[in-house]
């Protein structure tokens, strides 16, 4: 498996195990569920942000432009449409 699909993968993980916590902490009564609550949700945002900077990053390190699509799929899709109508 290709490392991104696997980082994606425990991304999903990731997030999936951060909403459920975040719906954990809203319904405990303990005194610290309202802090993790904020933490879960911070995380929930952080995380993906983080990502997509990483992303941004790899770009960056294999010569394209800050700005250039990071995402791989969008590229295959564009190089099987582009060969498609040679």
């Amino acid at each position: 498996m290709d490392i991104k699909r696997i980082l994606a993968l425990a991304g999903v993980v990731l997030l999936a195990a951060l909403y459920i916590a975040s719906l954990v902490f809203a319904v405990i009564g303990s005194p610290w569920a309202m802090r993790l609550f904020l933490l879960s949700v911070l995380l929930t945002i952080i995380i993906p942000v983080m990502i997509h900077l990483l992303l941004m990053m790899i770009n960056i390190r294999r010569g394209k432009k800050l700005y250039d699509e990071p995402y791989s799929y969008k590229e295959k899709k564009n190089d099987i449409s582009g060969n498609g109508g040679s």
